[in-house]
């Protein structure tokens, strides 16, 4: 029997239906332009009412990162959200999340501001960690309280971004929200063996994208780097409270319940919301409009990027 319900199943044909069959055989050039149609014809308008701007932050090698800010008033919010995209650090943009990054705005009350950090192959680690730390610094440096926000690869930037800023914990850093994010390098868990077949992500996806990061060669992965993967830290104590929304048909679900553990054996408050999560698959933020389930993770996503904010 299918582990999903109609509505997940649609989602899921209409995203495939985006690529041919041999796509894994495209250039990366043409994998994001297959990304972003997908990314297009699942978006939604954005929220009447909402300010946009685009603006830039020079990080410390020099390079201008690309920002997106969403405001619900003419007044910059004390309470930042600092949203990091998935993709795979392949593909995405500030375009691919741009509803979902309004609405986030919208339903929140906070500033939102959207990082456009580099890509792999064209650049490579640390250069997508570093854009998303000079980012975040700057907030912190202008004193706003921070929440950071991604999902899959930017959950996986965000959750390191944490780690490597948890000084600020308790005043300005306020937690984070990780929607199925990639927290290990892989590995033999239980979601990656049963699930590596999963739509929309499989475990020959993240095996790619892991190399593709360090330019192809495997001699490059970072083995002990916690600004590489947030698994790797050795110490988990300190880092903010943290929400975490996997998608049970995924390989990275059971990421999350390694991560969880480890917050709490360090006494960090964390939320597993796997059970919000059930029936549902990597990228399941874009099926939010054409999915009961989807819809109702998305307020519980929402939910708890609020409560993080309202405790200051």
């Amino acid at each position: 029997m299918s582990l999903l319900d109609a509505q997940m199943q649609a989602f899921v044909d209409q995203s495939l239906s985006f690529y041919p069959a041999d796509a894994v055989d495209a250039s990366v050039t043409q994998q994001r332009l297959w990304y972003n149609a997908l990314c297009q014809g699942f978006a939604a308008p954005r929220p009447a009412g909402l300010q946009v701007s685009d603006s830039h932050v020079i990080g410390t090698d020099g390079h201008e990162v690309l920002t997106r800010r969403y405001s619900t008033k003419a007044e910059a919010s004390l309470v930042q959200i600092v949203f990091m995209h998935g993709g795979g650090f392949v593909v995405g943009c500030l375009e691919s999340h741009d509803d979902i990054c309004a609405e986030l705005a919208q339903r929140t009350g906070f500033d939102l501001v959207a990082v456009d950090y580099r890509l792999a192959p064209e650049h490579q680690y640390p250069d997508d960690i570093n854009d998303c730390l000079a980012v975040v610094d700057g907030l912190l440096q202008a004193g706003h309280q921070i929440i950071l926000v991604g999902d899959s690869a930017g959950g996986a930037l965000s959750a390191c971004v944490a780690n490597a800023r948890k000084s600020y914990t308790g005043t300005q850093l306020l937690g984070q929200v990780l929607i199925y994010p990639a927290l290990s390098r892989g590995g033999e868990t239980n979601s990656m063996r049963e699930h590596a077949h999963a739509p929309l992500l499989t475990r020959e996806d993240m095996e790619y994208y892991m190399l593709i990061r360090v330019g192809g060669d495997v001699s490059k992965i970072p083995q002990a780097d916690p600004l590489y993967m947030p698994m790797q830290t050795t110490d988990f104590a300190g880092l903010p409270p943290t929400h975490l929304f996997p998608a049970e048909i995924d390989p990275l679900c059971d990421d999350c319940e390694l991560y969880a553990q480890a917050l709490t054996q360090a006494k960090v408050p964390v939320v597993n919301h796997l059970v919000v999560s059930k029936g549902m698959v990597h990228c399941y933020l874009r099926a939010r409009n054409m999915s009961d389930k989807a819809a109702a993770n998305f307020t519980e996503i929402c939910t708890a990027i609020t409560s993080l904010g309202q405790t200051k």
